[in-house]
């Protein structure tokens, strides 16, 4: 944890979070859904610096959601290379009509 960060308890929990997040509405390429193919090379580049100078400067906690478009899928394609020891990742996905259709999103998520 970096020594200027300040940190907040989760919760009822003992997770330590910082008080600033990464978040990922605004990184994407697109509100919709894409082929991976179609992310260009550069908006790519751009969620990985934007990650990457967030965890140099403590932020450890990021988050995407399913209605954020290729957000999701952009962050998944960094995870592999990021230390998952050091960063919490978080997603959500919002209510829907059955218990199966959120089952669905959730497993695309």
């Amino acid at each position: 944890m970096l020594a200027g960060m300040r940190y907040r308890r989760f919760g009822r929990t003992e997770l330590r979070m910082p008080v600033f997040s990464c978040g990922g509405m605004r990184y994407q390429f697109k509100w919709q859904d894409v082929a991976p193919a179609e992310i260009p090379k550069e908006s790519q580049q751009n969620l990985e610096s934007t990650i990457h100078r967030a965890i140099e400067l403590g932020i450890n906690h990021i988050e995407t959601a399913r209605g954020y478009g290729t957000s999701e899928m952009q962050l998944g394609n960094i995870l592999p290379t990021l230390p998952r020891q050091k960063i919490m990742v978080q997603t959500k996905v919002g209510p829907k009509k059955t218990a199966a259709e959120f089952l669905r999103t959730f497993e695309k998520s």
